[in-house]
């Protein structure tokens, strides 16, 4: 993935993460598990890659590889955002 991608994808998903970690953490006193995190961050997801039938109809084949490409960026992101929270909210004591 080259850094103009991983640049723009951090830059729209970073305020979600910190919130949904922030939101969670107020609800929980505790932060997500991964799975939870996963099943919260799902519907922004699906939103930020767009819808599947619409793309895989417009553009066939190209446009399934296009959105699971967009997808994996997406992912990969998403996870390093993750771990950057954890960290920056977990007590070291």
């Amino acid at each position: 993935m080259d850094s103009v991608d991983f640049d723009g994808i951090k830059r729209d998903v970073s305020d979600k993460v910190k919130l949904i970690f922030e939101t969670f953490e107020d609800n929980h006193n505790r932060l997500p598990t991964m799975e939870e995190f996963r099943v919260l961050f799902h519907d922004h997801a699906e939103h930020y890659i767009g819808p599947e039938d619409r793309l895989s109809i417009e553009a066939g084949y190209q446009g399934r590889e296009k959105m699971q490409e967009r997808e994996r960026k997406l992912w990969r992101v998403v996870n390093e955002l993750e771990a950057e929270q954890r960290c920056l909210r977990t007590d070291w004591d």
